[in-house]
């Protein structure tokens, strides 16, 4: 039996309509729950494909967000995520880009991701070939495994990879560089970095649901940006309570990120059909040995 290459072509196709669909849409709200009044929400809309992210950013309730931004003052020697101050003179960077260059991949992990997935797809594009001109239970066997590695990365590298660039892992008590934020105020010019706060702490979470994968993340510390400067040191070395002086620093945030699949999904599982028709349908010419 010479198989079904009709079947293979048409599969190979759907490839080329997947890599060029979108991949995912990811939304991310990120709120100031204390510290700042009617607490300001940041939200971002990203939209990814094979080539570039979009993204629209939109801030609810900016007054309070932006007198934040204006009134606080950069602190060139702030203290460590325990609340003890830096030994180093090392100012903190204000571009947000740099930052962001700290994270898990230097902000390029979505660029890894799509190079892992051209890679992948013509492998499976490949195999498919190799499959109908060599109909074996080996090729067969090579062209499924492709196409659940495939599916393995965009479901979820890509999905982590925008993450992880977007700056969410990032900001932890051992990223001094990170935004405080988990990444949510990156694409603003007045993004605070860790090292701005004392007795700073940040956790990170991941879910799932119908909507896709859930990210969030919590953080809470002293601003002492916020604080005169004679201040700033007995802040640093016992964290106030409520009521006490310097307590008015404390800034707690909350931020959610959302990635939904696009329709790259949909058009992977649609390759399924005819790649599974058209190696079935071919011989199980195994070597002899």
């Amino acid at each position: 039996m010479a198989g079904r290459p009709e079947a293979l072509v048409l599969a190979s196709l759907l490839v080329l309509v997947a890599w060029s669909s979108s991949w995912f849409e990811i939304t991310a709200e990120g709120t100031y729950t204390e510290g700042l009044d009617r607490e300001p929400t940041i939200k971002t809309e990203y939209s990814i494909d094979k080539e570039f992210q979009t993204f629209e950013i939109s801030i609810e309730n900016a007054t309070p967000l932006l007198l934040y931004w204006m009134h606080r003052e950069e602190v060139n020697e702030p203290a460590d995520s325990s609340g003890n101050p830096n030994g180093d003179d090392v100012s903190s960077s204000d571009d947000p880009e740099e930052s962001r260059d700290e994270g898990p991949c230097h902000g390029e992990c979505l660029e890894l991701a799509r190079s892992s997935i051209a890679i992948l797809m013509a492998s499976f594009v490949a195999s498919l070939g190799v499959a109908s001109l060599k109909p074996r239970r080996l090729t067969r066997g090579i062209s499924g495994f492709l196409w659940v590695s495939c599916l393995v990365v965009i479901a979820l590298g890509v999905p982590l990879s925008a993450v992880a660039d977007f700056g969410i892992f990032s900001g932890g008590e051992e990223d001094s560089e990170g935004s405080s934020t988990g990444g949510f105020d990156s694409e603003t010019t007045d993004s605070v970095s860790v090292d701005q706060f004392a007795h700073f702490s940040s956790r990170t979470g991941q879910s799932a649901s119908l909507e896709g994968l859930i990210f969030t993340y919590d953080s809470v510390g002293f601003d002492l940006g916020l604080l005169e400067e004679d201040e700033r040191q007995l802040v640093i070395e016992v964290a106030p309570e409520e009521g006490e002086p310097g307590y008015e620093s404390l800034i707690r945030f909350h931020g959610e990120v959302v990635a939904g699949p696009g329709s790259i999904v949909s058009w992977w599982f649609l390759i399924l059909p005819p790649m599974v028709y058209g190696l079935i349908g071919t011989s199980p010419m195994d070597e002899e040995e």
